[in-house]
């Protein structure tokens, strides 16, 4: 058995300039930000971003230039305001965006996870999102005969990045109860390759005790990277809540490309490892957010 497990800088070594990354994300939820932070100290370019809502992770991307094209649903960072870095390169025309409904990416990349060409959705019927000339949708009478349906074209990433709880040294892995958005195990399945990074790595024997939190299987997986609190400053239910004050503090220092280019240099290029970034953080801090602490 060979394993999977790998440094984060090894990992994001299998994406490469121009690829399609996959990047499961909520507003404040669930971020693989140790892998996005490996992303832009690796000074990857003219990357295309899937991701459901984007978050602070995209707006990072957009303002180390990392970004080409974005497809997504939202981008948002929900009560913390909008991606200000990113619209400002979308405003500049540095970026291009593909905008869907939240059910026609899901139907993309569900098609994509199925081998299939496309998948059909009513989402985007009424929407000016079909009037803008996308040539991923299309829409098309339905043969049995229940009116027009939104055909959307498969999307395949290159790379998927994302976070969960545990996972092995084959590359198994687990996610806690809770919720669960399709998301979570489309994107992977839908996806060339797949990065994961885990709060932990564990025996195979602790997997299997509970197998029905193991959402993807090793051979699904191209490599594992442990990462605790590799969300921050995201939240992984129910193990750590996000932090606020450093959204707050992203938010206001992406108000200007300056500004929001020293706190990259801070919190993004200067730790030159994971626990170099946690450190940075704090122990105490980290802790405030633990949940049931």
């Amino acid at each position: 058995m060979s394993s999977k497990v790998m440094s984060a800088e090894d990992a994001v070594g299998l994406i490469r300039d121009g690829d399609v990354v996959g990047l499961q994300s909520g507003p404040t939820q669930c971020a693989p930000m140790s892998l996005v932070r490996a992303v832009i100290a690796a000074g990857l370019r003219n990357l295309q971003v899937v991701s459901l809502s984007g978050s602070m992770a995209l707006d990072w991307l957009a303002t180390a230039g990392a970004l080409d094209r974005a497809t997504f649903a939202a981008a948002t960072m929900e009560s913390h305001g909008m991606c200000q870095r990113f619209r400002r390169a979308v405003e500049a025309g540095d970026i291009t965006v593909e905008e869907l409904s939240e059910t026609a990416l899901l139907a993309r990349l569900g098609a994509a996870a199925r081998g299939l060409p496309f998948l059909p959705t009513r989402g985007m019927l009424g929407t000016d999102l079909l009037k803008v000339g996308n040539p991923n949708v299309a829409v098309i009478e339905d043969p049995f005969g229940g009116g027009p349906v939104v055909a959307c074209k498969a999307l395949r990433p290159d790379v998927a990045i994302l976070h969960a709880h545990r996972g092995d040294v084959r590359g198994n892995i687990a996610v806690e109860h809770g919720p669960r958005h399709p998301m979570t195990v489309l994107l992977p399945r839908a996806s060339q390759r797949v990065v994961v990074s885990v709060e932990e790595i564990v025996d195979t024997e602790q997997l299997r005790r509970t197998p029905q939190q193991t959402i993807l299987p090793s051979f699904a997986v191209d490599a594992v990277v442990e990462a605790p609190n590799g969300a921050h400053p995201t939240s992984l239910f129910p193990v750590y809540d996000y932090d606020t004050a450093f959204f707050e503090s992203w938010t206001a220092a992406a108000s200007d490309q300056a500004s929001a280019a020293e706190f990259l240099a801070r919190w993004v290029i200067s730790p030159a490892s994971h626990d170099d970034y946690l450190a940075l953080v704090g122990e105490r801090r980290l802790a405030d957010l633990t949940i049931g602490r």
